[in-house]
């Protein structure tokens, strides 16, 4: 089952993904790191980690998007290949991927 999460920040997309890289909770499960700049003072950077969940039997990946292409500071979080079997029901795996995320960046979250 997929979950998908948006939220504002604070802080720039590079410090987003420093303040996510410094958590033992998810650096030790990140496969992939990108960071562009594409204009001046807009950045855009995706990390991708993964992690095998017990209670599924499975690997579950986690995208994290993180750009200020108009403006404002974006995090979106997608998880996905969390489920179990052919129903789709991953007992919180994504939810939990995604939160971890959530709270890390709580302190410079924007809004709900």
């Amino acid at each position: 089952m997929n979950h998908l999460s948006d939220l504002k920040t604070s802080i720039t997309p590079f410090e987003c993904a420093i303040k996510l890289l410094e958590s033992e909770s998810l650096n030790t499960d990140k496969i992939h790191e990108e960071y562009h700049t594409p204009a001046e003072g807009i950045e855009f950077c995706v990390l991708v980690f993964e992690r095998f969940y017990f209670r599924t039997g499975g690997r579950a990946s986690l995208t994290v998007i993180m750009e200020n292409v108009r403006g404002d500071n974006k995090v979106r979080c997608i998880s996905a290949g969390s489920a179990e079997s052919l129903i789709s029901f991953d007992w919180g795996a994504g939810k939990s991927f995604v939160n971890k995320v959530r709270e890390i960046l709580v302190p410079y979250t924007l809004g709900k």
